[in-house]
């Protein structure tokens, strides 16, 4: 998530995805989203929760009589659900079955499970029924007994559905919305690869992402912790949608199906709304109240503004949007008891490529810490990497980046954040060293 670099690659492919479908002389212009975009829209719809990818769930459909292009927010209305559903268990031969063999019956629970993950996950806001022939069904799952296509070596691609028409639009366009019909009749899931069947689990994994595309999502996730990012089916350990796959789900069904998140000119990418790098003139200003990680024993006060992440093992904050930033500052909790232990393991994996020009000791939060000034590391940025030995088994490992040439303007605004940061015990009870994640 860090690195602008690594994302901007999978950003582009991910928008063109998004604009895909049409084809030939009717496709629309590239649209790369960006936080300055999605800002605007947010100005007309500020109910959405944050954090979300709203933009790379947008689809793409043509305006009729040279008017160009919108990417419009579709999905199943209201009044469809509880939505008819059909599962077709799949026909497995027997070479498939000659080793860890599986009940066609597994996987159809499989599928079941991730509908019933994706009430569970969005509270209710959007509900299934089963129904007992495929033709009684809006939604059809057919589980495909065979070994999953592979267009490229070491890809499967184990799930399909096609979106490329099910945003339709049914009349004249107004201006914020297009009367559309949403409609996503068929996904398949293949239960095999090259290596032999697939595990119930997995099959579950790769139904909960496609059912996030019936569900509405045109693109995928931007970030590859997420469930709807285009790979997330083959993390083992992702083990359902996360806050901001929930979140991108909550907001897109809040707005009526057909809202225009843009419109796209003919014969013209849309243009690039771009400011200075760098924050705002003027002196450092923090939040008023503390960000509190009861987990992991610490708050600090993030600058004011920028989006607030937890993760797995603490917090990120960004000015921007996660996909798209100009500084990021992280606080990541590793269960280690000395600092010069998890430096002797882990600091030449934070300096990577990039080169070192300033290591110093100092004191945060009265504790012992070590500075390291990192360039290079990920193309033209800086690293701030501050490493401070709490004295109960943590290790807090802070994290300010920036590009080279705005790292004058943050660096004020990384130090008064580092040094709002106030570390706590975790808990009075514990008589041993905390052995939190490594």
């Amino acid at each position: 998530m860090r690195r602008r670099a690594l994302l901007a690659s999978a950003l582009a492919a991910l928008a063109l995805a998004a604009c895909r479908g049409l084809g030939g002389a009717d496709a629309p212009p590239a649209y790369w989203p960006d936080r300055f975009g999605y800002y605007a829209f947010r100005k007309t719809h500020p109910d959405l929760v944050e954090p979300n990818y709203l933009p790379f769930m947008a689809h793409a459909v043509p305006l009729g009589g040279g008017r160009g292009h919108a990417l419009v927010f579709c999905h199943w209305e209201r009044e469809r659900f509880p939505l008819p559903v059909y599962v077709e268990p799949p026909a497995i031969p027997e070479a498939l079955q000659q080793f860890s063999p599986v009940a066609p019956g597994a996987y159809v629970a499989a599928v079941e499970a991730a509908f019933d993950g994706w009430e569970r996950e969005l509270e209710g806001l959007v509900r299934f029924r089963r129904v007992a022939r495929a033709a009684d069904a809006a939604l059809r799952v057919r589980l495909q007994g065979e070994v999953a296509p592979a267009p490229e070596p070491s890809v499967s691609v184990l799930g399909r559905i096609r979106l490329g028409r099910a945003c339709r639009v049914r009349g004249a366009p107004g201006e914020d919305r297009l009367e559309v019909e949403f409609q996503a009749e068929e996904l398949r899931i293949y239960v095999a690869d090259d290596h032999g069947l697939l595990n119930p689990d997995q099959v579950e994994r790769v139904a909960l992402h496609e059912l996030g595309h019936a569900l509405g999502m045109r693109g995928h996730s931007p970030v590859p912790v997420d469930l709807m990012f285009p790979t997330a089916r083959d993390n083992p350990l992702l083990r359902g949608p996360s806050e901001e796959d929930v979140n991108s789900f909550v907001s897109l069904y809040s707005l009526p199906s057909g809202t225009i998140y843009v419109r796209l000119e003919p014969g013209s990418d849309a243009p690039r709304q771009e400011r200075a790098a760098g924050p705002p003139p003027g002196p450092p200003l923090l939040a008023a109240a503390p960000h509190v990680d009861a987990r992991f024993g610490y708050e600090l006060r993030i600058p004011e503004g920028w989006q607030r992440v937890e993760s797995e093992r603490g917090v990120i904050a960004a000015d921007g949007l996660a996909w798209d930033y100009d500084a990021t500052f992280q606080v990541i909790v590793r269960g280690y008891g000395a600092l010069a232990e998890y430096l002797e393991r882990y600091g030449a994996v934070h300096v990577g490529g990039g080169r070192v020009v300033e290591r110093r000791p100092l004191e945060v939060d009265g504790r012992p810490a070590i500075r390291m000034l990192v360039v290079g590391r990920a193309g033209p940025m800086v690293e701030e990497l501050t490493f401070i030995e709490v004295g109960d088994g943590r290790v807090l490992v802070v994290i300010a980046d920036c590009p080279s040439r705005s790292y004058e303007a943050y660096r004020p605004w990384f130090a008064a954040t580092l040094a709002s940061l106030e570390i706590r015990s975790l808990a009075p009870r514990r008589a041993e060293p905390w052995s939190g994640p490594r």
